[in-house]
């Protein structure tokens, strides 16, 4: 009879467990974060070694295109499957270690 009692409460209390709401859940962030601000210090004609100074180092450097820089952002929350923020881009094109070409999607 006790053991009996015993599991019952032991299925109750545990079953208690699911009516609790989900934890908070950290939301994931991938890649550079680029402010508004940096991007607008960013000038043509600028070196390598400033774009890295005002940006951070990129987040891929394409091996056949070694003159591209690419800076990726992407959040994903985690307390649902859906929500993402859509992945934005920043392309550098440098020429001879100058910057020639800034595009932001």
């Amino acid at each position: 009879m006790k053991k009996t009692l015993l599991l019952v409460a032991a299925l109750f209390t545990l079953n208690a467990c699911s009516l609790l709401p989900e934890p908070y859940k950290v939301p994931v962030t991938q890649g550079n974060i680029i402010k508004q601000e940096q991007v607008e210090q960013l000038a043509l004609g600028m070196t390598e070694r400033q774009v890295i100074y005002v940006l951070g180092t990129p987040m891929v450097r394409d091996t056949f295109a070694p003159n591209e820089w690419h800076y990726l952002f992407k959040s994903k929350y985690a307390t649902s499957a859906d929500k993402t923020s859509p992945i934005e881009q920043l392309t550098l094109t440098f020429k001879d270690g100058v910057l020639i070409n800034i595009d932001q999607d």
